[in-house]
This record gives structure tokens, sequence and C-alpha cells, in this order.
């Protein structure tokens, strides 16, 4: 037998010792998981899950105190395509920018073009605040048996904290939209 012969033929050889060594396990593994029909979509002001909710231009006399507030825009939250029959709830988290604990909002970020002492208060359709990060105070989406797409308006507006005046500046903040489904 030619010396690439004899070589092929034992390297095959030993191929096949390795294969039959390698099924050779006496263990199990198992794969476990969980698939489900609890999703949304969400759409803002009927466009993406990602949207840019642009507040008004207003004068700094407009929040000259702690706690006034000003400048509200609507904007709208759709859920499509949800699990029929279902109460899916709406809030919104601090998952980017942070919230005030206290007030509920969400924080301006800072730098040095930022207004200082102004957040972002969100409020449902019925006037009442979304605390941020607490799901129990977001809007509550009653999803029909035939599951079609529902819009809530929500608002938001600036939102004067602190002892002293909100400076002039910008103001920019994310929120994540969170769901719960009941």
């Amino acid at each position: 037998m030619p010396l690439i012969k004899k070589a092929l033929f034992l390297a095959l050889l030993g191929s096949q010792a390795t294969c039959v060594c390698a099924v050779n396990y006496s263990m199990d593994v198992y794969f476990t998981g969980t698939y489900t029909d609890e999703t949304c979509v969400v759409e803002i002001n009927n466009g993406s899950n990602n949207e840019v909710v642009t507040l008004p231009k207003i004068s700094v006399m407009s929040l000259r105190t702690n706690g006034s507030e000003a400048g509200s825009v609507p904007f709208n939250i759709t859920l499509k395509e949800c699990p029929a029959s279902r109460t899916v709830t709406v809030f919104f988290s601090s998952s980017v920018s942070g919230a005030d604990t206290v007030t509920g909002n969400l924080i301006n970020d800072t730098g040095p073009d930022m207004s200082k002492n102004v957040q972002i208060r969100l409020r449902k359709e019925d006037s009442s605040q979304v605390i941020i990060d607490d799901a129990t105070s977001g809007q509550d989406y009653l999803i029909s048996a035939t599951a079609d797409p529902l819009s809530h308006r929500f608002l938001a507006s600036y939102y004067a904290k602190g002892d002293s005046a909100p400076t002039a500046g910008k103001v920019q903040t994310v929120s994540g939209v969170e769901l719960v489904y009941k």
C-alpha cells in the first residue's frame, strides 16, 4: 500500500474511533422554555415604538414656583395584536433617564445648555398623574375578545421642581414604556 494510502487509511480509522467515543455519553440534557402569547405591538402617535414627543416653547414666567405645571402636549399610545380578552397596563419607567421619587416625574438631563429645576410630568387621559416606575398608576387597556387596536391619550408637561426658579434652557429626558399583562 503506498504511503499516502496508508496515512489516509490510518487517519480514517482514527476518526472512526473518535466518533464512536464521542457518542458514548451517559447523560441527558433537558431544554425547557415558555412560549407565550402575551405580547402587544406598541405605537406612539401612530408611528413606531420609538418616537419623540415635542413640548412647546414656553416662557420662564410660566414656571415661576415650585409645583407649577405648563406646556402640556398630548400623545397617544396604541396597542395592537394583543392577546384577546386581557387587561394590559401601560406605565413609564426611568430605565434611561432618572426619575424623581418625590414628584414621580422624569428628571431633565444635565449639562451646560440644559434647564435646571424643570422636570417632565406625565398624565393619563383622566388627568391623573402617571408616576414613573409605578405600574399601579399606569393606564389600563381593556383588550376586547377580538383584540382590536386600542389607544389612550397621555399628556406630557413641564413641571417646576425646587426652591429656586427654573432656568431657561433645553429640556430632554427619556422614558421606557412598560407593559404589564394581567
